[in-house]
């Protein structure tokens, strides 16, 4: 038998210590890369608002619109100390009047401080302005003629001249003139009325505008029986300072009761979308209305 072979290992090549050091010397006399900064902003972290309103209920509605002027008058008098104007959107409909009635009379006739307060709209029917259903024909009638409000501070959201997107999207330029063509704008007063569906402003259930984000202001028809409606969107709505809603009467029981008392549901009711980021939002209700919220 032969022997067995020893598995010898397999020699290693040599170094070449004359090269090796060329190389490292090569490395530590390369410069080191420089890394640029990066020019993309970060994303800032995203913030959810939640649906969480202050309720104030009175036991009448001769009680509502009193404290309600004088959260207004108390709003105006803190705008303009501080920031040197009241600036306020106003909504239409049946409950505002009542309001309308109370800013025009003792003490708040004299403690507001009318000359430097200045008017929009929140929302309004695409109509002339004298027409019977205009939102500011119902201002007109109920506060602005009869307090001292200088003509030039009100800007009407629509006349009914134009197109209504045309009317929407001069209604934002004019705005944009107003405050600045920068940021959101913000008000001092959102002032805003609750439908028997849950909608605010001229924002219906199940309409793309609910939705909208970019524009400040939508104009849009609605259906046969709202026809065609100019309205803030809720990025304006909700930069504003303080969102007053006002809910009267029993016909509103039930709506308060699923959005106030029941859980958020905004694309069903699209007043839960009003969700201020710094702002005070505040839902000022009489006790009909109040009536199936939990106690």
């Amino acid at each position: 038998m032969s022997p067995k072979k020893k598995n010898r290992a397999r020699p290693k090549a040599p170094k070449n210590k004359a090269a090796s050091a060329k190389k490292k010397s090569a490395l530590k006399a390369r410069p080191a890369k420089k890394t640029r900064p990066s020019t993309r902003p970060k994303a800032a972290p995203s913030k959810v608002f939640l649906f969480q309103p202050e309720v104030r209920v009175y036991p009448t509605p001769e009680t509502l619109f009193q404290e309600a002027a004088h959260q207004v008058m108390q709003i105006a008098r803190e705008a303009v100390n501080e920031r040197g104007r009241f600036v306020a959107a106003l909504s239409g409909g049946s409950t505002p009047k009542g309001l309308f009635q109370q800013l025009t009379e003792e003490p708040y006739r004299t403690l507001i401080p009318w000359a430097k307060a200045y008017f929009f709209w929140v929302d309004e029917r695409h109509v002339p302005l004298d027409h019977e259903t205009s939102n500011y024909r119902m201002a007109q009638e109920y506060l602005l003629s009869k307090a001292p409000v200088p003509k030039e501070n009100v800007f009407p959201a629509t006349n009914g001249s134009l197109t209504v997107d045309k009317a929407a999207s001069a209604y934002e330029i004019k705005m944009r003139k107003f405050f600045g063509d920068g940021s959101v704008p913000v008000f001092d007063l959102a002032l805003m009325g609750m439908g028997e569906d849950g909608h605010t402003a001229s924002l219906f259930p199940g309409m793309p505008q609910v939705n909208e984000l970019e524009k400040w202001v939508v104009g849009y028809f609605v259906d046969e029986a709202r026809k065609e409606r100019v309205s803030l969107t809720f990025p304006v709505l909700n930069a504003s300072r303080f969102l007053m809603i006002l809910v009267e009467g029993e016909k509103k029981a039930a709506i308060a009761k699923e959005t106030l008392g029941g859980p958020s549901e905004p694309p069903h009711y699209p007043i839960q979308y009003l969700r201020p980021a710094a702002g005070n939002l505040v839902f000022f209700l009489d006790q009909s209305a109040a009536a199936l919220l939990p106690r």
